[in-house]
Formats: structure tokens, C-alpha cells, sequence
């Protein structure tokens, strides 16, 4: 496949949903003792099914408690900086989509749009806001198709668009605008503990820079805005979490088929 095109797949049935369509950089979703992950090269954590026979939870032995300790964070309020931010996809119809992407020239780097969540502010409001705020091109969720350990209401159980919770793994795929990852790592500055959701994105109306959508003097000197294809946003952006959610987001655009994209689409007459 050529570098920054996507090849769609087509509308499959009577196949796994996981297994169904998936572009040539995934390979299949293993459902069985130990879930690997759907992706080839994007693998960060190894989870596996509930019932795994390798991995049945004994809460009486201390190495459960141990591993917890070991391996989990906890922080006060004021040790954390929650972020938000997006992948924001353009032509995202098109063989050659496109990624929303700033440099930012007091620090000399190329980054995703993302900040501050607000107080009594959601996540993806958050995401969507910052987004404008910083590349001054407005912006709304873009849903896309994947699985999720969110957990579905129940009047939209088995629906075209959610499935049912796969017991074994306890995910849930469908098309939704549900966070498509997280990051975490200390700010440089602060010391504090930088926690971001990331959400999947597409562009309102004009695809320019609209610095009237920018409030902050700063945010207008300081930002450029430009559009990168997939290759060329891995190849320039600064931060690892940033150059993987790229991959993450283009790698579940290009598993959905052009049926699914135009149910996506439809739907945002709804939210």
C-alpha cells in the first residue's frame, strides 16, 4: 500500500466485528486464552480475556495485592494536570486524509492540539475547545470504530453501531466518541503528573486558520497551524503518546468500511 493512502475496506457480515475489514497495518484480533491487541505495531499493554486460565485472580494470594501497589499510581488533585486533546482528521473520506497538527516556535517542536481541561468542563468539550483555541480551525468529534472499556447504555445494546460487551475481553466495539487513548508523563514545568485523553476529531466548514477563534494573544503567536498526512505527522512530532494516538486514530479510520464512515457522518445531526 502506498505510503499516506487508505484503502477501505468493504462492508463485511458474518464475521467477528474485529476480524471483519481490517486495513493491511492490522492484523486480526486474537479472541482466545490471551488478547493481544488488534494492532501490529501499536501494542503497549497485554491484556487478555476474563476466563484466561493463565491469568485467574486469586484476591487470597499477596502477589495480586503486590503487583497493584507495584504498578499503580494515585495523586492528590493538585499533583495532576488533566489535558485534553485531538487527532483531527480532514478529507477524512479520501484516500489521503489528513492530521491537524501546530508547531509551536517558543520551544522549537511540532504537537497535537491539547490543554487544560476547564473546571466543570468534560473531556471531550475540553478536547474540542482547545483544539479551536490553539489552531484556530473549528472542530467537532469525528467517531470512529472501536473497541472500547466504556460501558454501553442499555437502549443501545446491539445496535447497529454497538455491538454486545464481549464477556471474555470486557470491551465493547461500535463507532462512538468515546477518548481513543490516553497519556501520562511529568510536566517539565509544574512537576506535575500530565494526564490527556485524547479524542478523534474532524474539522467544521473552513480547513484555514480563523484567528478569530483564538482568544489568547499567545496562543496566536506562538501556534502555526498545518496539515500533515499520517507519514509525515509520525515523522515530525515531538512527544511518542502524540506520534502513537496519530497511528492509533489513522489505523481505525482505515478498518472502517465507507458504509460505517457515512453512519459516523450521519450521525453528527444528531449530538
Amino acid at each position: 500500500m502506498a505510503r499516506g493512502v487508505l484503502i477501505r475496506p468493504t462492508e463485511t457480515t458474518g464475521q467477528h466485528p474485529m476480524l471483519a475489514g481490517l486495513a493491511c497495518k492490522l492484523q486480526p484480533f486474537i479472541v482466545g486464552p490471551q488478547i493481544k491487541g488488534k494492532f501490529q505495531h501499536l501494542i503497549r499493554r497485554e491484556v487478555w480475556a476474563k476466563g484466561d486460565p493463565k491469568h485467574v485472580v486469586d484476591w487470597s494470594d499477596g502477589r495480586t495485592w503486590a503487583k497493584i501497589r507495584r504498578e499503580g499510581f494515585f495523586h492528590r488533585s493538585d499533583e495532576i494536570m488533566v489535558s485534553c486533546g485531538t487527532v483531527t482528521i480532514r478529507d477524512c473520506a479520501s484516500n489521503r486524509p489528513t492530521v491537524l497538527v501546530v508547531y509551536n516556535c517558543d520551544i522549537g517542536i511540532f504537537q497535537l492540539p491539547k490543554g487544560r481541561k476547564d473546571f466543570d468542563e468534560g473531556h471531550l468539550g475540553a478536547a474540542l475547545r482547545e483544539t479551536t483555541e490553539e489552531t484556530g480551525i473549528a472542530v467537532r468529534p469525528l467517531r470512529l470504530k472501536f473497541a472500547s472499556r466504556a460501558t454501553v447504555p442499555a437502549k443501545a445494546m446491539g445496535t447497529r453501531d454497538y455491538g454486545a460487551e464481549d464477556s471474555r475481553a470486557g470491551w465493547t466495539e461500535g463507532l462512538s466518541n468515546e477518548s481513543i487513548g490516553v497519556s501520562e508523563y511529568p510536566d517539565p514545568a509544574t512537576g506535575a503528573w500530565r494526564n490527556i485523553h485524547w479524542f478523534a476529531a474532524e474539522p467544521i466548514g473552513s480547513m484555514e486558520r480563523d484567528e478569530n477563534l483564538m482568544p489568547e494573544e499567545d496562543d496566536r503567536r506562538k501556534f502555526s497551524t498545518l496539515w500533515m498526512e499520517e507519514h509525515e505527522a509520525v515523522a515530525r512530532l515531538k512527544l511518542d503518546d502524540e506520534r502513537f494516538m496519530v497511528q492509533v486514530a489513522f489505523a481505525h479510520l482505515s478498518s472502517m468500511s465507507r458504509m460505517e464512515l457515512e453512519r459516523s457522518r450521519a450521525s453528527l445531526g444528531t449530538q
